[in-house]
């Protein structure tokens, strides 16, 4: 605990709450005279002009009440070294500096990062304590230590500019920080650094009072960047005696949701911006493009309001410290549950939150399989990383086996053992000719051959190794399985991720059944059978922005024995006498048609249940879109049920789409180079 009377702690904390809430409320009426105004747009969620000068108010109000203290109550004065709070005035004010430009009268993207780097190399400069910075148990040069310092400020800055989108969000969230630092504080026993901790905590609920929504007042971008500053120099040197664990996970218990949209923004824009350097488009800004993607977009997407967008995300920040706290208190020991915890996390989030950067990725990567222009380089690469991993997996299994040397009383520690298995590994994906193929669309069979040759070829070298030496030991044998272990997934892992992306594209997308559409078409598939496969394959290799009209949320078969059963991940729902039920309960908009030859009373009467729901009815054949189709009384169908793109119908009450056919085929597994 703190080495000062606890009724100072609460007059501190009381006074800087209130003195935040007075100059809140007063720059809410200064806020428009200054030109600190934040209008309506299309990025923007309010429709109403709002002063956004709040960041300001808990500036002013936290350095008010921290150099009072410094120089007129000495028992307080130990709640800050003298040092570190001058090179928090001099470079927040320069940050702020830059934030009120920019809030004024808006500043380049370049110019605003020259800003903040400006303001972190002020700050190392002003705070000695710096200079010996520990990462990971280690010392670091000055140097480096101002490198990783800077960036640190620049990502966590950046991250809660990013995040301040919605009312209430971006200072809920750096309360959750700042109450993970003080109770970090007090666990390692330093009181007087988490008592400075709640007194900014303070200052921010001052200004929360006036941005809880419906919103009076802002942050602006000088009130999230100091923010984020304040809390990227306050978390620096706290990692306690757990300083290896601590290093790891303190960035993701602090700043864990900012970070997260940050990662997402970075992968969404590099994505879009390759795509758009592939399709001759001029690239508009790079990862420095603004748009409206942030998380808080897509749970208000979702139909949640300002309030619970705020408190999910906010919650999401306190599961994270959560997690991150467990390894940091225990040690080692706790990393197995965080790691389970972040796994769980991350598939739920890959599931229902990426759904705009899995399609951004699969749009590459159909790009890049469909080029024939340098497989040469990526046969090269994939050999080049195959070395790398192999060797690092005979090393890897070398260290479990003897435990860094200590048991290496049967000689495996050594180098002409690695160099043994590397090259036998290598010569094993030599034999199964992995690299005469782009792996577009790896089969199980495929991964199946890959693991049984990579383990034939660590038992031979480890028989050869074992042979070499006076006594056969079965601990030469159980290395090699530990390296073909690892061999197979670090060589794997890399061959199946388009596959992997490309099936997680499709889930975040279809395969579900929503109430309430978000400006898609809801659509079922007829036809569970061979062409029902073969469409859901085109599905996962077609561009993903030529389904962007359509959710395929199911099939539809007439088969009893086939309901409720799934086709790739998609529930077959039932025969045509359940779209009566299902479009009551479900908002449907029609119909694709993938059964090839199908009679044409058969089709009469798809149409015909489809025409009575008001849904419209499409065809698909291979290597085109689906093509909207229309019965005729008289004349029927077209000729073979074709759809007649030149004279197509719509459905009554629905508004026609004009679809072109693209040339899209369905990619061929493994396709020789």
């Amino acid at each position: 605990m703190t080495d000062f009377p606890i009724p100072l702690v609460a007059s501190l904390l009381g006074g800087t709450f209130i003195i935040s809430l007075l100059f809140t409320r007063g720059m809410i009426t200064l806020g428009p005279k200054l030109g600190l105004m934040d209008e309506p747009a299309e990025r923007r969620v309010h429709e109403t002009p709002i002063p956004r000068a709040g960041g300001i108010a808990i500036w002013v109000s936290f350095l008010a009440i921290a150099w009072s203290g410094k120089l007129f109550l000495p028992p307080a004065s130990q709640l800050v070294s003298h040092e570190g709070l001058v090179a928090f005035t001099a470079s927040s004010s320069l940050l702020m500096g830059v934030g009120f430009i920019d809030d004024r009268q808006g500043m380049k993207a370049l110019l605003k990062l020259g800003g903040q780097v400006a303001a972190a190399l002020l700050y190392f400069a002003l705070d000695s304590s710096l200079w010996g910075m520990n990462i990971l148990g280690y010392d670091l040069p000055l140097v480096i230590s101002c490198i990783i310092f800077t960036g640190w400020c620049v990502l966590l800055i950046n991250a809660f500019n990013l995040i301040d989108g919605l009312d209430g969000l971006c200072s809920g969230l750096v309360l959750v920080s700042l109450f993970v630092i003080a109770g970090l504080e007090f666990a390692n026993g330093r009181g007087s650094t988490a008592v400075m901790m709640l007194t900014m905590a303070a200052a921010v609920g001052g200004f929360m009072r006036f941005n809880l929504n419906p919103a009076k007042i802002f942050l602006g971008d000088a009130g999230s960047m100091m923010l984020g500053f304040f809390l990227a120099t306050s978390a620096t040197q706290i990692g306690g005696e757990k300083a290896v664990v601590g290093s790891i996970m303190l960035p993701i218990a602090i700043a864990g949701v900012p970070l997260l949209d940050v990662l997402l923004a970075v992968w969404r824009r590099s994505a879009r911006g390759h795509l758009q350097k592939s399709h001759g488009e001029e690239q508009n800004g790079g990862i420095f493009t603004a748009d409206k993607d942030h998380l808080h977009h897509r749970f208000l997407a979702l139909g949640l309001t300002q309030r619970k967008v705020a408190y999910v995300l906010q919650g999401l920040a306190v599961l994270l410290a959560a997690l991150c706290f467990i390894p940091m208190m225990v040690g080692g020991r706790g990393l197995v549950f965080t790691f389970c915890g972040f796994i769980i996390l991350g598939l739920f989030g890959l599931r229902h939150f990426a759904r705009v950067e899995l399609l951004q990725t699969g749009s590459l990567l159909h790009l890049a399989v469909r080029r024939h222009k340098g497989r040469g380089a990526m046969r090269g690469l994939y050999y080049f990383y195959d070395i790398i991993a192999l060797t690092a997996a005979g090393f890897l299994a070398m260290i479990i086996e003897t435990n860094f040397g200590t048991r290496n009383v049967l000689g495996i520690w050594s180098v002409s053992y690695l160099l043994l298995f590397l090259t036998f590994q290598v010569v094993s994906l030599q034999v199964l000719k992995i690299y005469r193929r782009v792996w577009s669309r790896p089969a199980m069979r495929e991964f199946f051959l890959v693991a049984v040759g990579l383990t034939v070829g660590a038992l031979i070298s480890s028989s050869i190794w074992s042979a070499s030496k006076d006594d056969v030991t079965w601990s030469d044998f159980r290395c090699g399985l530990i390296g073909a272990q690892f061999a197979i997934w670090l060589v794997l892992i890399p061959r199946a991720l388009p596959e992997v992306v490309r099936e997680l594209a499709v889930d975040s997308k279809h395969r579900k059944l929503v109430k309430s559409g978000d400006g898609r078409k809801q659509i079922l598939i007829y036809g569970a059978g061979t062409m029902g496969n073969l469409f859901v394959e085109y599905l996962k290799n077609c561009k993903p922005e030529e389904f962007h009209q359509f959710q395929i949320s199911g099939f539809l078969d007439e088969n009893e024995k086939l309901k409720n059963r799934t086709l790739q991940g998609f529930k077959i729902l039932g025969g045509l006498d359940d779209l009566e039920a299902l479009n009551k309960s479900y908002p449907l908009d029609g119909i694709i048609v993938v059964i090839s030859k199908m009679p044409e009373e058969s089709m009469k009467k798809v149409f015909e249940l489809a025409s009575k729901e008001d849904l419209k009815v499409y065809r698909w054949q291979a290597d085109t879109m689906p093509q909207e189709i229309t019965f005729d009384e008289t004349s029927g169908f077209p000729p073979d049920n074709n759809p007649r793109p030149m004279d197509l119908k719509s459905a009554p009450g629905r508004e026609r789409t004009n679809l072109e056919v693209p040339d899209c085929g369905v990619l061929g597994r493994a396709s020789e180079l």
